[in-house]
This record gives structure tokens, sequence and C-alpha cells, in this order.
């Protein structure tokens, strides 16, 4: 059998130069547009990968859909054949922005190949690594300007009308997506709007978040169920869009196992972590046990540069997420001050659901409590090392240290406390889930 393979880039390249959240979303569309524009061209062809069937052309999606290859069963189709249908495709997009067709040869690195595999092979697993090696081969293209970036920041227009099917004013702004709860503050001047008594810290801060899937390659090993592989992918990242958006979050981009979107860190009394679960939760109902999902979570000041925690972002996902044993949560909040604080979560350890219930914690906690449990823990690290595994002497170390009549409203929390404790046994783990309880429920910056 013959096939026909194709990866599009370079799309980080992009991401990583836009400064507004529309910027950031234009510059994702806009591949995944391209994509879908030339699968179309093909669409009567066997794709492996991604899903295709007549409904995903259609418009009014909301995010790009088609990640960056596809592959497809090949009948007379050549490299020169398709090289005239991305050209046509390329032309068709010049006409109608402002970007010229010579850009967009210059710019964008579409490569493919054609390959003949006997049929006993697995396409995906025998294509990825001819795909792998051609994204390596990157050309400088030669243009005077990057009408692509000049574009997505003065006028996204065509590709907002493709994406929503209808006129859209603007895209919500970081101020906007964390103030989720406060929606009336949007018509205020920013600056009034944040100095509004009812704000927490949290309502300041902004979750920007990379999710990708672990082992998908166990997942791909049946060449038979291919297809129906690439169906369960497309409605994962049809059900996350929605969940995002449910949450009032919005979503950069969702194809096959990878999503990558911003959500303020609480809405509507559930945090951000409760969010990931939801969506853990989808993926894993479609392809656990033979693979999970891994989140890298940057949660940043509203005025914090986007590249940057776009960038932590990504290093939290594929730095310390995807570290063996995979299916993790990384995260890492960086306060207006420069402080930070963070942690790795294993989804599959006896701990996880704990630590769920720790930061969805609904009881409000003092912030000086919360300051002097922070500060005791951090002052007998050493003797937290010691008994982190005896439980009884967990015990009287809070029953010593904490033992003012003011602390005993606290004792189901330190019980609670305790078994979290002796489940996780990570102690930066356990004060980082600290430091996000009083970062959500406290009143101090």
């Amino acid at each position: 059998m013959k096939y026909i393979a194709l990866t599009i880039g370079p799309i980080y390249k992009t991401l990583k130069n836009s400064k507004k959240t529309r910027e950031l979303w234009g510059g994702s569309y806009i591949f995944s547009y391209i994509m879908k524009k030339i699968i179309e061209k093909f669409k009567d062809r066997k794709f492996i990968t991604p899903y295709v069937d007549n409904t995903v052309f259609e418009s009014g999606k909301e995010v790009g859909l088609f990640h960056d290859r596809f592959i497809f069963e090949s009948t007379n189709d050549t490299k020169e054949s398709v090289q005239k249908v991305i050209d046509e495709v390329l032309k068709e997009l010049s006409n109608n922005t402002p970007l010229s067709f010579e850009f967009l040869k210059a710019y964008l690195q579409i490569n493919h190949l054609e390959i003949e595999l006997d049929d006993s092979k697995n396409p995906i697993l025998e294509i990825t690594p001819y795909l792998d090696s051609l994204e390596q081969f990157y050309t400088i293209g030669h243009y005077k300007d990057n009408e692509l970036s000049n574009m997505l920041k003065n006028n996204n227009s065509f590709l907002i009308k493709d994406a929503f099917g209808t006129k859209r004013k603007d895209f919500p702004s970081l101020p906007e997506l964390a103030l989720r709860d406060f929606q009336e503050l949007w018509q205020k001047e920013e600056d009034e709007a944040f100095k509004d008594k009812r704000l927490k810290p949290c309502h300041k801060y902004i979750a920007i978040v990379h999710a990708d899937g672990d082992s998908m390659s166990e997942v791909i090993k049946d060449a038979t169920k291919l297809s129906q592989t690439s169906k369960d992918l497309f409605d994962f990242c049809i059900a996350s869009h929605e969940k995002i958006k449910a949450f009032g979050g919005q979503t950069i981009f969702a194809g096959g196992d990878d999503l990558l979107f911003f959500a303020p860190v609480v809405s509507s009394g559930k945090t951000i972590f409760e969010l990931l679960d939801e969506i853990s939760k989808s993926f894993n109902d479609k392809f656990n046990p033979k693979a999970t999902l891994s989140f890298g979570a940057s949660i940043t000041y509203y005025k914090h540069p986007l590249y940057e925690a776009l960038e932590n972002s990504r290093n939290l996902l594929f730095a310390k997420a995807k570290e063996m044993p995979k299916n993790n949560i990384a995260f890492e909040v960086i306060k207006h001050s420069g402080q930070t604080f963070g942690g790795v979560i294993h989804k599959g350890s006896n701990s996880y659901e704990k630590f769920l219930s720790f930061v969805s914690i609904e009881k409000s906690l003092d912030d000086n409590f919360l300051h002097s449990l922070h500060h005791k823990i951090d002052l007998h690290k050493i003797t937290f090392e010691s008994i982190k595994t005896d439980k009884n002497k967990l015990e009287n170390f809070f029953k010593n240290y904490f033992n003012e009549a003011g602390h005993e409203a606290y004792r189901e929390f330190f019980a609670k406390l305790i078994e979290y404790m002796i489940s996780e046994q990570n102690l930066q783990n356990i004060y980082a889930t600290l430091r996000f309880i009083k970062f959500i429920k406290g009143d101090k910056q």
C-alpha cells in the first residue's frame, strides 16, 4: 500500500512570538486551517490520521482541531500532485487574507512524502520517524516582513469567521479570563477592576496549560484499530474544548492528543486542578490503561509576559510531567512578587484523590493560620522527613506545635493533612499543596 504523509510548521515558533490571546489563538488556528483545506482536497481518500468525515470541515468548531500531520492511503497521488494541492490552498489563503503567496511559501514549513509499505506494517509507527526527520530540516525563508505576525496583531477576522461561523468582537484578554467569576468588572478600566475588594489574589492570575498523551504508541500498535483511535482522539478534543469553555477558559489548540489552553485559576467554585481532572477522566475513558495524559500548568500574574508563561508551561510538561513515571500534573505558581512554588503530582498515585480534595477545599482557612503552618513545616523539614510515614508521630507534632485554643477548629484539617502526608511522602508536593490552598483561599497577596 502506498501512503502520502505531510507535516506542517513552524507552529511553536509562531506561537511564542504572540503577546495577546487573540494572536496566540490565531497563530495556532491558521495552521489547523491550512491542514483542513489541504485534507479537504483529498477527503475521498482513506485517512489513517486524523479522523476525517464531512462534518469536520464545517465552520463553527471554535478551535483548530487538525494537528500538524496527516497520513492517508494513496490512489494515484504523487509528491508532485500533492504539492500542486498545497500551492492551490496557499493561493486561496493569500486571496482571502493580507498574506502574500510568496510569504506563505517562504515562511511555512510544509513537507510531505510518499512511501510504499507492506500491508502487514503499521503506517503510523513506520512513517512517524520519517516525518520527524523531515521536521529537522528547517529551511530559512527569505521575506522582508513577517506578514503573519502583522496579520495576527491587526486582523484575525478571516480566521475568526471560519472558526466561529459568525462575527466576534474579540477574544477575551488575560484579565478577562482571570476575572471569570466577576464578569461585570470587564466593563471597567483594568486598574479599577482589579481594585475590587471582592477579589482574592488568585483572581489576578491565569493558568496556561499544555497537555500531551503518554505512551500513545501502545494505543496505535493495533493497526486494525487506527481509524477508531483517530475518531476517539477527535471526540476527546471536542469534549475537552467544551469542558474548558464551560470553565471559562479559552482553548488555543486541541488536536490529536495535544491540548493548549488558558483558564482562570478559580471558576464557579472549582479550581484549575478540578478541570484538569475532568479532562483526564475524559481521556482515560477512551485510552486508559494503555495511555495516560500529562499536564504542564503555569500559573502567572495576569500582567506576566505571555511568551514566558507559554514557554514555562511547555517546559513543565516535557521536562517534568512526562518524566517517568508519566501521567503527571507539573505545576508552578509564579507570584507577582517573583516568588514561586510548585510540584509534580502523579495522577496514578494513592495520594492523588487526597490532593484533589485539598485543592478544592471549601472551608475558609485563616491567612495567619496557613502562614504559621507553612512556616512550621518549612522550619522542621528534617523532622518531617524522619516521621512522614508515622501517623502517631505526625499527630503528636501537630498537637504540640498547634496547641492554642484557636487551633481546635482545625483538628479535622490536621487529620486530613496527616493522611495526605503519609500517602504523598514528597514534602515539596505537600508544601506546594498547602501554598496553593493559601493562594486560592487567602486574602493577602
